[in-house]
């Protein structure tokens, strides 16, 4: 999401920063994964997704190009039944069928779904994020020190996910492309800092510094596409913990899991901390506006608040988890104002590490 505030911060929906968990202790009542669409977790019956993930992957292409439609996904309706949801920016922006290839079609109105940041201007009084003591826990304001540079205007912040462990035995700290790499406009060794410039009235100094950006996904805007938001920033057990504040969920779990339709999780992010929801699209296809443009992203995690937001601007970067085990499934990175975006953090623990040369886990 990508507005920019002044003197305040707005609720925009969140697109720098999340991620989330899921444990099969979890799926109790959740539909199928995507590997075996006919059976539901545990075995029991559910509804087969198939006929519906080919009919969102036949038409995907067709319904983005439409200027209202922000994405399409697949999901449950109304009757508990498999549905391809297509999500528009205002009633009536588009004209859907509904059906297709037999298939229920659901439209909602969700509004444009944007990658956005908290910012401030330097000096103006905004209302800062807490600094923590060293290590610093994950969910909290942080962000890149040098983003004013490359902003010029104004400075911003978003979410430390969650502290990541390599095979070669380095730790790093997780959280988007846009939060700590500023949209691709950062170097590594940029210092990522906690807390976040915007929560600093973007003063923060080298006494700030918790690590070190190592290395980024390269967004693709335009008629490129995307998979994750994503960055890793080299740090130290001295400087990063692996658990969230004490209002928050705590450790996350070493153990990733898939997203499925129906599946409870939960996520701690530094605007609105400890927040509950419920994944209700998945392979879902989606337009995201940033500062820099428009970027399409491929086969997102959908996910509903259970009692209002489950995510808002400045959110970005934090680890969506289930909601009793704890496992992480997403990184959270946009939305709107009804709905938050994940990436499937399978996804992003796979391409970071191949860009580290190493095997990363949560840790």
């Amino acid at each position: 999401m990508l507005g920019r505030l002044r003197s305040s911060f707005t609720a925009v929906a969140v697109a720098f920063g999340a991620a989330g968990v899921f444990a099969c202790s979890d799926r109790s009542e959740v539909t199928a994964p995507t590997d075996r669409p006919e059976v539901a977790s545990g075995g029991a019956q559910g509804p087969d997704l198939r006929a519906a993930l080919a009919a969102k992957a036949r038409y995907s292409n067709q319904l983005l190009k439409q200027q209202g439609v922000a994405g399409i996904a697949v999901g449950l309706g109304r009757a508990g039944n498999a549905v391809v949801k297509v999500y528009l920016m205002r009633p009536g922006a588009a004209s859907v069928a509904k059906s297709l290839d037999g298939v229920p079609v659901e439209t909602e109105v969700t509004g444009e779904f944007r990658a956005v940041l908290p910012s401030a201007q330097p000096g103006e009084v905004v209302n800062p994020r807490a600094r923590f003591e060293r290590p610093v826990p994950i969910g909290v304001s942080a962000g890149n020190l040098n983003d004013l540079l490359y902003l010029h205007a104004f400075c911003t912040t978003g979410t430390l996910g969650a502290r990541l462990k390599g095979a070669n035995g380095a730790y790093y700290g997780l959280s988007n492309n846009h939060v700590f790499a500023v949209e691709n406009l950062a170097q590594k060794d940029d210092p990522i800092i906690q807390p976040g410039q915007a929560d600093q009235r973007c003063r923060a100094t080298d006494a700030d510094q918790i690590g070190t950006l190592e290395t980024f996904i390269p967004l693709n805007f335009g008629s490129g596409t995307n998979v994750v938001d994503a960055a890793a920033a080299l740090v130290s057990t001295a400087t990063v913990d692996n658990q969230t504040p004490s209002n928050g969920y705590g450790r996350p779990s070493a153990r990733t899991d898939e997203a499925t339709l129906g599946m409870k999780v939960q996520k701690y992010g530094r605007t609105t901390s400890l927040t509950h929801g419920t994944v209700t699209g998945i392979n879902a296809n989606v337009k995201i506006r940033y500062s820099r443009g428009i970027a399409t992203f491929l086969d997102q995690v959908i996910i509903t608040g259970t009692n209002g937001d489950f995510s808002n601007s400045g959110d970005s970067g934090s680890l969506i988890v289930t909601e009793n085990s704890r496992n992480p499934v997403g990184l959270l990175f946009a939305g709107s104002t009804t709905r938050t975006i994940g990436n499937p953090i399978d996804a992003v623990l796979s391409e970071l590490g191949e860009e580290l040369g190493t095997t990363l886990t949560v840790e």
